[in-house]
């Protein structure tokens, strides 16, 4: 062997530490990087959906209109408005040109349509002015009827006043609720006897679907009823002094309102 040999022999060792050196180094890059490695996981895809606001509005039906519903006027024979007959009246023309006398009864028609729809919607009937019809007619009584589909909802009874009075409550339909339950008290509108007195305040009747045709009307009797039958008899309280003859109540300025509350109805506490 010569000197010549022995150097070979030691360079090609040298270059292979080398090569052990460099893939040994290489190794340890990848164990330090350990985003290379993937653990186990697992997903899978669910069908989502859209959140929808629900509606709630009141919309006029038809023009207010103006009757006289005296029950001792032979003329008095129209339908009044969307009702069942059971109060005719005889039509006034111009409202501001008519003038009421003691014994008399006058009613204002209001026709209109709501819209509710929504998961625990329950929304309040009223009349925006009634403060207004404090009397400065002595001896001017006010009263109202509701109707639905021409038939009565309720019956003639007092007006209440102040500024949140309800006429009736009326509560969103349950379509697409699955199990949940009615807000609505006393029945559906179409499918429920009507109601009188206190209970029509406190009423929460259900919609039939989205939208529903009512039809209140607003009476001011210049007489004191005195039996419950709002209607006119001998019997009857009425107005003699004649030192108010020239005052005015205006009913024609109402607003009939549809409010949302959620202190009311089977459902809520």
């Amino acid at each position: 062997m010569t000197n010549n040999d022995q150097i070979l022999v030691v360079t090609e060792e040298k270059k292979r530490r080398r090569g052990v050196v460099w893939v040994a180094a290489g190794a340890s890059a990848l164990l330090l990087g350990g985003s290379t490695f993937a653990l186990w996981s697992a997903s899978d895809t669910f069908s989502g959906g859209t959140i929808t606001a629900g509606d709630l509005n009141i919309a006029q039906l038809e023009d207010t209109s103006f009757w006289d519903v005296s029950n001792d006027r032979l003329d008095a024979t129209e339908t009044v408005g969307s009702t069942d007959g059971s109060q005719p009246g005889h039509r006034i023309d111009d409202i501001a040109t008519w003038r009421i006398a003691p014994g008399d009864k006058v009613a204002a028609s209001f026709e209109t349509t709501v819209t509710l729809e929504g998961d625990n919607l329950v929304a309040r009937v009223g009349l925006d002015g009634l403060d207004q019809l404090e009397s400065e007619i002595p001896g001017l009584y006010y009263s109202y009827e509701v109707y639905f589909d021409g038939q009565p909802l309720i019956n003639e009874t007092v007006l209440p006043t102040g500024a949140d009075a309800p006429l009736l409550y009326l509560a969103a339909s349950t379509e697409g609720q699955a199990s949940g339950q009615d807000d609505a008290t006393h029945g559906t509108l179409g499918d429920v006897q009507p109601v009188d007195g206190l209970d029509a305040q406190s009423a929460v009747f259900g919609m039939p679907g989205t939208t529903a045709d009512l039809n209140v009307v607003v009476y001011a009797s210049f007489y004191e009823d005195v039996d419950g039958e709002f209607r006119y008899t001998e019997n009857s309280v009425t107005v003699t002094d004649r030192t108010y003859v020239t005052l005015a109540n205006t009913i024609a300025d109402l607003t009939l309102n549809l409010t949302q509350v959620r202190d009311t109805g089977a459902q809520f506490s």
